[in-house]
């Protein structure tokens, strides 16, 4: 008679005692010394093979029994099993098939981050209500005001020369917005431009000490209006920040985003932008110039100086930026090297995406 050895459990205490098992007729038969137990075949539920684990048994009294992984069930006791299960453990013991749906799942996790996420986060992004994103822009320069920024110490006949100098290029840019310039002084964050939430441009007197025409300041005030409009602190955010992002698209509470003013502040400090993001400004920033005739070499060169000035305050004096080349590690950086945005500012086409 054949049959599956196996440890059988009756339900009520916790030692197992060996058995055989075989069928018989419509009954599966559980036979150990001092126990023979039967039961309908069709009434008992067979776990799915899982690799090496142990198969159970499950009786229609409570009680089970544990068998070998490798016990080909079907065959010897011809229980039915499901297709799904089978085939699952087929593969799952098949090495070339374990392989390959690893390396599709890293492929799927792949095109999630890459894409799925920020498609996402896009979303919720020009999702948010302006009076959110009023409050988020609200909240943010508060935090800034308090922990980075101080009073802009700028003469106020040359503020008053910007901000005209502002209001003239925002008829020229894309889209209808409303965008407010804020001066600021920070030794910390020294020469440079933040574009919050709702339309504010914050540029630091540093910023403007470093420029060495008007067309400079031009060039990275487009760059902070292209940041705003396509939303893309609140975007880097929220990839950046998956639960949130999960959490807004399940329950469509996008006004719970208002708890990210606690985040933007550290990621505009950081300015970390993305690899497309920084491209998309830059390339926002080359077609407003391109409008106004001004040369793209004053954008290119205000770069440059920027990262130098960056570099000195990180303690690197006198380190230059790459003329040419990309090295190993900008492979693996999602920040693009400011060589590499001066190279594609210069080489743009007009009409190139």
């Amino acid at each position: 008679m054949n049959g599956i050895r196996g440890f059988y459990y009756d339900g009520r205490i916790a030692t197992r005692r060996e058995v055989m098992i075989s069928r018989e007729g419509d009954d599966l038969v559980v036979r150990g010394v001092g126990i023979e137990m039967r039961s309908p075949a069709a009434s008992v539920r067979v776990s799915p093979p899982l690799g090496s684990l142990k198969r159970t048994l499950s009786f229609h009294d409570g009680s089970i029994c544990e068998v070998a992984a490798t016990a080909d069930l079907a065959a010897v006791l011809g229980l039915k099993e499901r297709r799904l299960a089978g085939l699952l453990g087929s593969w799952e013991r098949s090495l070339p098939l374990a392989f390959g749906a690893l390396l599709l799942t890293a492929l799927l996790v792949g095109g999630l981050v890459k894409y799925g996420i920020p498609f996402l986060a896009r979303q919720v992004a020009y999702a948010i209500p302006p009076a959110t994103e009023k409050i988020l822009g609200r909240d943010t320069l508060g935090f800034l005001d308090r922990m980075v920024f101080s009073p802009s110490r700028l003469p106020e006949v040359r503020r008053k020369e910007i901000e005209a100098l502002f209001r003239g290029m925002v008829p020229d840019l894309p889209g209808r917005r409303t965008y407010r310039l804020e001066f600021r002084s920070s030794v910390r964050v020294g020469a440079n431009a933040f574009a919050l939430p709702s339309g504010i441009i914050v540029i630091t007197d540093g910023l403007e000490k470093l420029a060495r025409s008007n067309d400079e300041l031009l060039g990275v005030l487009a760059h902070e209006t292209a940041h705003v409009r396509k939303r893309h602190a609140l975007r880097q955010v929220l990839q950046n920040s998956a639960s949130t992002l999960v959490i807004a698209l399940i329950t469509g509470d996008v006004l719970s985003i208002t708890s990210l003013s606690a985040t933007l502040p550290t990621f505009l400090i950081d300015a970390s932008y993305s690899r497309d993001f920084e491209r998309e400004a830059d390339d926002e920033a080359v077609s407003f110039l391109d409008r106004r005739g001004i040369s793209r070499k004053s954008y290119a060169d205000m770069l440059t100086r920027l990262q130098m000035g960056l570099e000195r305050r990180e303690g690197e004096p006198g380190k230059k930026v790459r003329e040419e080349g990309v090295s190993p590690a900008d492979w693996f950086s999602t920040h693009p090297d400011t060589a590499e945005r001066v190279r594609r500012i210069l080489s743009k086409r007009p009409d190139q995406k």
